[in-house]
C-alpha cells in the first residue's frame, strides 16, 4: 500500500474512533523508513493519548492492528497547546512554514498543527530548525511516549537546536554507491577539458559522520548513507557543486584518503566554540564557521583563550606562539 494511503486510511480509522489529532508528525523516507506520531484527543474516553505507528510495518489495510497508544496527562497537554497557539499567528503565510531542503526528496517531515478547525503544516527536512525552537518540547514529548528504538531518530531530528549538529543545506543529493559506482556520469566538467579544474585538496576529514574538504580554498561537505546509497553535496560556491573539485574530493574519499584538520576551542565571554581550523593567515585564525571560511582576528584573543585540541607536530603551536609573542 502506497504511503499516502496508509496515511488516508490512519485519517479515517482516526475519525470513525472519534479521535482528534492536535500534533501530527509524519517523518518519510528517514534513512530509508516510515513513522507516524500523534498527539490526539479521544472524545468517548476523554482523554490526550499519543499514537504512534511504525508504517513500514503495515503492509495491508489492517492498518489498525499496528496503532500504539500511550496515555498523557492533561496538565502536559495544556501546557504543550498554550506553547504552541500562541506562536501560530507568527506563521499564517504558507512560505514561513516552509523550511525543506529542495535540492533533497530524503528525510521528510511534516508537522500539522490542528488549530480552530484551521491546519498549519510545518515541512522541514532533516532537522527541527532554531527559529521554530516553540516546536521543540511537544516533538521531545511525542518522542517519549514512542518506543524506545525511536530515541536516536529524535535525538537527530532535534540535534541542530540542541547544538549537537549544524544544519547543512545540501546543494544535491545523488542516488549511487559511492565505493562503486562510476562518478563521472554525474559530472559533466569531465567532459570538457575548458571546464576541467585539478585542484589541490589541502585538507580532508570526516568528522560528525560528514566529510569536510578544502580544495583550493574552498570548502566542501560530503554526506554519504550506506543505507540509503544517497550522497548529499555542499560547496560554499554553488557552481562548483558539479565541478571536477568535487570529482576529485569524491574519488579521494573512495582511495581513503585524509589530511586531518587542526582543532581548536575558543572561549570568548563564557562562551566556548570548538572548530576546525586550517592554520594562521595574516595573524588571523582560519577555521570553517557556520559552513562558511573564516577568520578569527588574534589581535582580540589572549593566548589563553585558545586551547590546541589537535595538532600536527606542533605547527599551529608553533605559529601561534609566534603571533601572540610578537
Amino acid at each position: 500500500m502506497q504511503l499516502n494511503k496508509k496515511l488516508n486510511l490512519i485519517h479515517k480509522i482516526l475519525k470513525r474512533k472519534k479521535e482528534y489529532p492536535f500534533v501530527e508528525l509524519q517523518i518519510t523516507n528517514y534513512n530509508n523508513s516510515n513513522f507516524y506520531l500523534c498527539l490526539l484527543y479521544n472524545r468517548i474516553i476523554d482523554k490526550f493519548k499519543v499514537l504512534y505507528i511504525p508504517i513500514d510495518a503495515v503492509e495491508d489495510n489492517k492498518i489498525e492492528e499496528y496503532f500504539c497508544y500511550q496515555f498523557i496527562g492533561v496538565k502536559s497537554v495544556n501546557y504543550l497547546v498554550n506553547q504552541i497557539t500562541k506562536e501560530l499567528p507568527k506563521y499564517e503565510k504558507v512560505e514561513k512554514r516552509d523550511r525543506r531542503n529542495k535540492n533533497m526528496n530524503s528525510f521528510e517531515i511534516t508537522m500539522n498543527v490542528y488549530d480552530s478547525g484551521h491546519i498549519y503544516d510545518f515541512y522541514m527536512t532533516r532537522y527541527l530548525p532554531k527559529e521554530w525552537k516553540f516546536l521543540f518540547e511537544t516533538i521531545v514529548m511525542l518522542f517519549e511516549h514512542a518506543p524506545n528504538i525511536m530515541s536516536e531518530l529524535a535525538t537527530e531530528i532535534l540535534s541542530v537546536i540542541m547544538n549537537t549538529n549544524e544544519e547543512i543545506e545540501y546543494q544535491a543529493s545523488i542516488n549511487c554507491n559511492l565505493w562503486k559506482a562510476d562518478l563521472t556520469k554525474y559530472f559533466p566538467s569531465l567532459q570538457n577539458e575548458k571546464d576541467f579544474k585539478q585542484g589541490n585538496i589541502s585538507f580532508l576529514e570526516q568528522v560528525n559522520g560528514k566529510y569536510y574538504a578544502i580544495i583550493d580554498n574552498h570548502l566542501l561537505v560530503i554526506e554519504y548513507s550506506n543505507n540509503q546509497k544517497l550522497l548529499n553535496i555542499f560547496c560554499d560556491d554553488k557552481d562548483l557543486v558539479y565541478s571536477n573539485y568535487t570529482y576529485q574530493v569524491l574519488d579521494a574519499i573512495k582511495n581513503q584518503e585524509e589530511k586531518r584538520f587542526f582543532k581548536i576551542r575558543v572561549e570568548k565571554a563564557k562562551d566556548t566554540y570548538n572548530y576546525l581550523c586550517l592554520g594562521i593567515e595574516k595573524k588571523r585564525l582560519k577555521i570553517i564557521k557556520e559552513n562558511k571560511l573564516s577568520h578569527l582576528s588574534l589581535t582580540r584573543l589572549k593566548e589563553e583563550d585558545i586551547t590546541i585540541l589537535e595538532d600536527q607536530e606542533n605547527k599551529l603551536k608553533t605559529e601561534l606562539e609566534e603571533v601572540m609573542n610578537a
